[in-house]
């Protein structure tokens, strides 16, 4: 059973999120917040496996308060509901720790699939979204960050194993390489995900799809 906590300002959407979570028996709804002031002691509270936060415009959604709460605290993952799903906005939210980002109007089964691989580890989201964040531009052409550089097949091997808890000496004889080889594509990978740790590499990683734990 999934637990699930769902938050949002909106009443409307609110109560359409709690119906979504009971239709489906593999889902438990914890609690349901329309506040995101207090969001840590829900989580405590209630310990929920995936948060949905149903949203506004992507500028309402508290994205620097989340990604602090995930630097300095065990992530619960969650999912992120945009009015205005545009490349840029979908990259912010993946940057501030979204495993699935998805328009307002997703249907019933695409949130309760999305909360799924959520729980699972894997991050989701829709075609045109990871097309445009493969590519590195928004739908209007403009950049954005979390597409401007894709990892090797080597450096994702690398980021799977720091994920598994190896050392860089581990690493290096797992993959028949020198200690050297692997510090090497570390600082890639380091600069590739704006990461400053192994850690932080490795929550990118999985925030991003890159690598599956």
């Amino acid at each position: 059973m999934i637990r699930v906590l769902i938050v949002s300002p909106r009443s409307g959407a609110r109560s359409a999120l709690e119906h979504v979570v009971a239709r489906d028996p593999g889902l438990l709804l914890v609690a349901a917040s329309d506040s995101f002031d207090s969001l840590d002691g829900v989580i405590d509270e209630c310990r929920p496996d995936v948060i949905v936060l149903g949203s506004g415009p992507e500028s309402q959604l508290p994205l620097p308060v989340l990604l602090e709460q995930r630097l300095n605290r065990e992530a619960t993952p969650f999912v992120v509901l945009l009015e205005d799903l545009d490349g840029e906005a979908g990259a912010r939210a993946l940057r501030a720790g979204a495993r699935a980002v998805l328009p307002r109007s997703a249907s019933p089964e695409e949130i309760r699939a999305a909360v799924r691989a959520a729980a699972a580890g894997l991050a989701s989201l829709p075609a045109t979204l990871a097309g445009a964040l493969l590519d590195g531009t928004s739908r209007d052409g403009a950049r954005v960050g979390t597409g401007d550089h894709i990892l090797t097949p080597r450096e994702r091997e690398i980021l799977t194993l720091l994920g598994e808890g190896l050392v860089n000496k581990e690493i290096g004889a797992r993959l028949g390489i020198s200690e050297h080889t692997v510090k090497s594509h570390l600082t890639a990978i380091y600069e590739k995900l704006e990461a400053s740790n192994r850690a932080e590499a490795v929550a990118t990683g999985l925030r991003r799809g890159l690598v599956m734990l």
